[in-house]
């Protein structure tokens, strides 16, 4: 099981358990055993789904976790490769996303290039030309993740 869906576990797991005990407590004054009840299996729900959209909300640059669940059915894979040759593309396309915040993938591309041969490929076997599509890939998630919080209220 990859971190990712460890972390969301845990995040949902624990406040529900938060929100059942809240509820059940709530239930508890206003309705006595059978608002104890109610209000638990109601505060477990409701904890579970806050926790889970609050996982899914912590800043993704810190988990390659997805990507490594995804990237043998990418139709970018190259086959032969494992995962300790994308790594490192994901990881370059995540970091070097604020670096170039704002712009295009495209128009940085040559400099992007320029910054994976320059460190040896952070250890992988992949050429700039199969590495750049998980880059893109990186980046695009983290677009899209922007776009769901526009306000900049990832977790850092």
């Amino acid at each position: 099981m990859s971190t990712l869906k460890k972390d969301h576990i845990l995040g949902a797991g624990s406040a529900a358990l938060a929100g059942g005990a809240a509820g059940a407590a709530l239930g508890a004054i206003v309705g006595g055993v059978p608002g104890l009840a109610v209000g638990a299996a109601a505060g477990g729900a409701l904890g579970a789904v806050w926790g889970d959209r609050a996982s899914e909300a912590v800043d993704p640059r810190d988990d390659l976790g997805h990507f490594q669940q995804i990237f043998r059915t990418m139709p970018y894979y190259v086959g032969g490769h494992s995962w300790h040759d994308y790594a490192p593309a994901y990881r370059y396309g995540l970091d070097s996303y604020d670096r170039f915040q704002g712009q295009a993938l495209e128009a940085v591309d040559t400099q992007l290039q320029g910054g994976w041969e320059a460190n040896a490929r952070f250890g992988s076997r992949l050429p700039w030309q199969d590495a750049r599509h998980a880059v893109a890939h990186a980046w695009q998630s983290l677009d899209d993740a922007r776009a769901r919080h526009p306000l900049g209220d990832r977790a850092h």
